[in-house]
């Protein structure tokens, strides 16, 4: 008798769930036609708040959360059959286009309080993180309490996990770690539908949380971009330049909804070349006779996204990004070219342009990172959006993190993360004594003065890695 109470009760509380998503769309119709003192909203909301009055009840709160292209009801699948598929769905369209996961009612509600909820949801429609926007006029209006709402990445679950500190000098290696081993996994099972969903829900909610943690770790993230390695170029590739558009698109001032997607887009952009000859996407400079077949990845990239199945809206833009971000090459063959580049691919082919020169190949050794900055800037007129060239290389800085370096002192040094107010005086950690012994690699910011207001050394110029047999990454991810 127990569980037929429990399935009762769960049948009732998606009942519930389903009419107060009928609600909600409802509204969002009405937003479009009246003003919020029309009467039409008076049984809407009324009813709206009744319904949040029996879901606090029976549950303790009522949260309806969108995740994935799925609509959930206190953390189960939102369900009803045929008759309310539209219902669901419409939801979901609705609270992604709005940059909206989750909204929480944690005690009862007034016709009242919705009214100025929705008030406040309208005058926030089109802008950026609105989730945030919505969330500070609830205080505003004394009810963050009773009513909560959530951006993508910030569901009630992730807002608690914010409050532990990390463990830097472990998470960030495992993180890129992780990153490596989702993308190898979503590349060998992009045919197969189930687990394509699967891993690109774990890509997704990796990035979100990259893109959480951004702003308290923007240095931390920078330095893991710099990590090389040429036995697994491809998947290395894709991690740097998904990670690199994240920082850059935070530079640009993007919510955290739009950083996310620009990252998937990102991490997915080389997934065309899966689908070339391997050994050509390892060469840096194909021949004229290989890029005949090769300069075709970006069609290969559209066919590898639309097999999923799922095109979601940020799906579609990965897709897009894929096939826009290489054009500038004029090597893809196309009849008629697109008038207008996707914002985001603009932002890719400048990190993938980067990350690409400042890795080894079997055809060429690696440019150091200040040389790739300069042959970016020096490039032909419209490779890349002057705007988001200049944020990248200030971004960067003359030094960018992973460059070897050597000092005034006869110190050789990496820099660990750059200094944008002092260009030429980075954060470094030094690698090798005057005399050429190698230490621990103590920290050096070159930007302190010392007693005498003098600053202790500056840089000289920098020097390849290899020639000394230094190994970047061991610094990088320590």
């Amino acid at each position: 008798m127990a569980y037929e109470d429990d399935d009762a009760q769960q049948a009732a509380g998606q009942e519930t769930a389903i009419a107060f998503c009928n609600g909600f769309l409802q509204v969002l119709r009405l937003l479009r036609l009246y003003e919020l003192d029309n009467v039409a909203y008076e049984p809407v909301l009324e009813g709206m708040a009744k319904l949040v009055a029996q879901g606090v009840e029976r549950g303790g709160s009522m949260r309806i959360q969108s995740d994935e292209g799925m609509l959930y009801y206190n953390r189960e699948p939102l369900r009803g059959g045929r008759k309310t598929f539209g219902t669901i769905q419409g939801l979901v369209k609705a609270m992604d286009g709005l940059g909206v996961a989750e909204v929480a009612f944690l005690a009862p509600v007034e016709a009242g309080d919705l009214r100025r909820y929705f008030g406040a949801m309208k005058e926030c429609m089109g802008g950026e993180d609105v989730a945030h926007q919505l969330q500070a006029r609830l205080e505003g209006f004394g009810l963050k309490d009773r009513l909560a709402v959530y951006a993508p990445g910030e569901t009630t679950g992730k807002a608690l996990a914010k409050k532990v500190e990390i463990d830097e000098q472990t998470y960030f290696p495992l993180a890129y770690a992780r990153t490596l081993v989702l993308l190898r996994e979503y590349v060998k099972n992009l045919r197969n539908e189930e687990l394509n969903r699967y891993f690109t829900q774990k890509l997704y909610r990796a990035l979100q949380e990259v893109v959480g943690l951004t702003a308290k770790y923007f240095n931390r993230w920078l330095s893991l971009t710099a990590v090389r390695n040429a036995d697994t170029y491809l998947f290395n590739h894709m991690a740097n330049v998904g990670l690199l558009s994240v920082l850059l698109g935070h530079q640009l001032g993007l919510g955290k909804v739009k950083l996310t997607e620009l990252g998937l887009a990102g991490m997915l952009h080389g997934l065309g070349p899966f689908r070339s000859d391997p050994e050509v996407a390892n060469k840096g400079a194909p021949s004229d006779a290989e890029w005949a077949d090769f300069g075709k990845h970006p069609y290969r990239a559209l066919t590898a996204h639309f097999e999923s199945r799922k095109l979601t809206n940020k799906v579609m833009a990965a897709a897009v990004v894929g096939f826009h971000w290489p054009l500038h090459e004029g090597r893809i063959p196309m009849r008629i070219p697109p008038t207008e580049v996707h914002p985001f691919a603009q932002v890719v082919r400048i990190c993938a342009t980067y990350d690409a020169l400042t890795s080894p190949h079997d055809d060429q050794p690696a440019m150091l990172p200040d040389q790739a900055l300069k042959a970016m800037i020096e490039a032909k007129p419209g490779a890349y959006d002057p705007l988001i060239l200049t944020a990248f290389v200030n971004m960067m800085g003359l030094f960018p993190t992973g460059t070897v370096v050597s000092l005034s002192t006869g110190e050789v040094a990496v820099v660990i993360h750059p200094n944008p107010e002092f260009p030429r005086r980075p954060l470094v950690a030094v690698l090798r004594s005057p005399a050429g012994v190698d230490v621990d690699g103590e920290f050096l910011d070159l930007a302190l003065k010392d007693e005498q207001g003098r600053f202790p050394c500056t840089i000289t110029g920098s020097v390849d890695p290899n020639e000394l047999g230094i190994v970047v990454p061991e610094y990088l991810l320590a």
